[in-house]
């Protein structure tokens, strides 16, 4: 049998065409590629104002980097308006433009709405909050467009709150995530768990620094997002 001669002057010539094959893998690989792990920061600010003790109008602006807080993630602004029925509970509605950015670096517009049920209890030295939030979201502004793609959350909230130190109020949370859309079964999709404390030096307004996580359940390699979190609010 006649076996093909392989010689030092055809070999590059072959490596020259197998270049561009790599380059184009290569780069498919790292679209296709899962961030199993990462760390992130999360900063923002907010204000409030609250009348008649029921009404409060909130706004907020936030950035959130990626990549091990190397680059941009996405950034946002949201309103919200909550209504408070009595000392406990609280009925709040909210939306939110968003700029998210792709994996080839372009941005795309995302909005969403949120609908809550808030409460709020206090047992001596500690005050539970628990929020169930039902929240929709969607590519561009067709919120109202039924055929348009979607992601629908029902999330549901528990924070605990240490109140007996003056100025810093420690506190730790958890908040399951629960998954709607058009083409799967609803499922859990990950959970979020945050410890922090809040400092309220006075009337100039309060910061909240935190660290936490969000996990995936169901998946062969789930994700595991660490975020350091620093927000501001002024309440007037």
């Amino acid at each position: 049998m006649n076996r093909p001669q392989v010689t030092y002057k055809r070999g590059p010539i072959r490596f020259l065409y197998i270049i561009p094959l790599l380059a184009v893998f290569m780069q498919l690989s790292a679209q296709d590629t899962k961030v199993v792990q990462d760390l992130q920061l999360w900063t923002g600010a907010a204000i409030e104002k609250t009348w008649k003790k029921t009404w409060t109008l909130s706004l907020q602006e936030e950035i959130r980097f990626k990549h091990d807080i190397s680059e941009i993630n996405n950034f946002f602004t949201e309103a919200g308006l909550q209504y408070r029925i009595n000392k406990n509970f609280a009925l709040e509605g909210g939306y939110r433009y968003t700029r998210d950015r792709k994996s080839d670096g372009s941005y795309e517009t995302l909005t969403r709405y949120n609908l809550d049920l808030r409460y709020k209890g206090r047992l001596d030295f500690i005050t539970i909050y628990y929020r169930l939030r039902y929240q929709k979201e969607v590519e561009g502004f067709n919120l109202l467009d039924q055929a348009a793609d979607f992601e629908k959350y029902v999330r549901h909230r528990i924070r605990i709150r240490y109140n007996d130190l003056q100025k810093i109020k420690p506190y730790i949370s958890a908040e399951l995530f629960q998954l709607f859309r058009p083409d799967y079964n609803a499922e859990l999709e990950y959970i979020r768990v945050v410890g922090g404390l809040v400092y309220e030096p006075g009337k100039i307004g309060s910061f909240d620094f935190g660290f936490g996580f969000n996990r995936e359940f169901a998946d062969l390699e789930p994700a595991m997002i660490y975020q350091f979190k620093v927000r501001y609010k002024y309440q007037f």
